[in-house]
């Protein structure tokens, strides 16, 4: 069976759970995270015939299958290198004679030239070796050159639109959590049949809605916040989904849990990280009401999975709580470096 190196993306801090949904996907294979040392990069050997099996996958945002990696040499030219590698890879096999193409580069680090600089490059090599056209738009094949600092990974896209795009959001939440995230976040929990899941500060539900989408009606799935409009979007959003019948929303202040649900198992959340809060609001007060609620209203060993941006906080909130803190790692969310951390009671 032909084996084909393919190079997952996901935001970083999530590579073991690519790993995980790998191995689950496609069992025994080779994985290797953070190839080349670039982080957000998981490189997998999969079967040609079970490629499809990836556009299923819950933590990745693109595949692109590998053509070549090497490291720029600093003290030379490297966007000359850039030229002289692509044309000497060999895109025969998956560029048609007459086939359109774009160059696509996501660039990270301190560079003497930017990402439009390795696209033209890399696009004029293509054309001097190949002859084909460009079309930014209207492509049949898009090449990936990305630049992580001193590392260039060249491969061919097998995804036009990050699958962290799930389809469901009808209701965008102003400080919406990726997806990918909240998917890595709950499997970082551990859920079992028959847990209750929670999360006390839904927003728009994507929390709740990845875990129904994952688990089904295996587990008891509640998502609770205090603002109306975002129960509202978020209950659009889980019919957008088909989940509506897994998942009970309820209008509910965090700081007064325990009044809403009992003996919880696990809690999965993405509290407010302050930036956007009245100045009148304390983020510290809330996260010490939210942690004394959230001690009172699960079971003794259920777990709590919290992403935030005053890691800190969150942390002396938990302990003074009660919580044993067990497990906590950065995760990059956009452009944002937030923690993630697990806390048990």
């Amino acid at each position: 069976m032909r084996l084909i190196p393919l190079i997952f993306t996901c935001p970083p801090g999530i590579e073991d759970i690519v790993e995980l949904e790998l191995r689950e996907t496609f069992g025994d294979i080779h994985v290797d995270r953070a190839p080349d040392g670039v982080e957000g990069r998981v490189l997998a050997d999969i079967p040609e015939d079970e490629i499809s099996r990836i556009y299923s996958m819950r933590s990745i945002h693109h595949v692109m299958m590998k053509l070549r990696s090497f490291q720029l040499d600093t003290d030379g030219d490297p966007l000359s290198q850039i030229y002289e590698e692509i044309r000497d890879a060999n895109l025969s096999p998956i560029l048609p004679r007459e086939g359109k193409f774009r160059i696509t580069t996501e660039r990270i680090g301190v560079h003497e030239f930017t990402s439009i600089d390795v696209q033209r490059v890399a696009g004029q090599a293509v054309v001097d070796r190949y002859g084909n056209r460009v079309d930014l738009e209207n492509y049949d094949v898009e090449i990936r050159v990305d630049v992580i600092r001193e590392t260039c990974l060249v491969g061919v896209s097998l995804t036009r639109e990050s699958l962290h795009r799930r389809g469901y959001r009808v209701f965008e939440h102003p400080a919406a959590l990726k997806p990918t995230i909240a998917y890595a976040m709950i499997r970082l929990g551990r859920p079992e049949a028959g847990m209750t899941l929670v999360d006390p500060m839904c927003g728009g539900g994507t929390i709740p809605i990845e875990a129904a989408l994952f688990m089904g009606d295996k587990l008891k799935i509640y998502g609770l916040d205090i603002e109306e409009s975002f129960i509202k979007g978020a209950r659009r959003n889980s019919e957008a989904a088909g989940v509506e019948g897994l998942i009970t929303l309820i209008k509910g202040d965090c700081r007064f849990l325990s009044r809403f649900v009992k003996n919880v198992d696990l809690m999965v959340t993405n509290p407010p990280y302050g930036v956007r809060m009245e100045p009148r609001f304390s983020i510290g007060k809330l996260y010490h009401a939210f942690a004394r609620e959230a001690y009172r209203a699960m079971r003794v060993g259920g777990r709590l999975v919290v992403i935030t941006l005053r890691g800190r906080r969150m942390e002396g909130a938990l302990q003074e709580a009660g919580f044993s803190i067990t497990h906590k790692r950065p995760v990059l969310h956009g452009d944002i470096k937030v923690k993630v951390i697990i806390a048990e009671r």
